[in-house]
């Protein structure tokens, strides 16, 4: 769920009776996977039929990545992780590569912008 900040719970999750809470939103986020914000591209993620894909990617992952996704127990921890920042996102390690959509839960990097 994506909520607005006075919604969430002493716990930290969106009280999903509020009008505000919303599941599985994909605003920001392009077709490629990559989206603008990174609580909608971890909710995004945690669509159900966006499963096959990140098994795909567990299955595939490169053995300097193999530590972090190892420690992944669940579909939300590996969103989690997914969606974070990577070098991946950057060119010229310093610059994004789409700077308006970093945060990818998909199998491509983000596309590569002209500077």
């Amino acid at each position: 769920y994506v909520c607005e900040r006075k919604d969430l719970l002493v716990n930290g999750c969106c009280n999903v009776n509020a009008p505000s809470s919303s599941q599985h939103v994909c605003k920001s986020c392009l077709a490629n996977g990559c989206c603008s914000i990174y609580e909608y591209c971890v909710s995004c993620c945690l669509q159900p039929d966006k499963q096959p894909l990140l098994e795909r990617f567990l299955n595939r992952a490169a053995e300097g990545f193999q530590n972090l996704f190892t420690a992944v127990e669940d579909h939300f921890e590996l969103c989690l992780a997914k969606c974070r920042t990577s070098s991946q996102s950057v060119q010229h390690e310093n610059t994004y590569r789409n700077p308006q959509a970093k945060y990818c839960y998909g199998e491509s990097p983000p596309e590569l912008l002209p500077i």
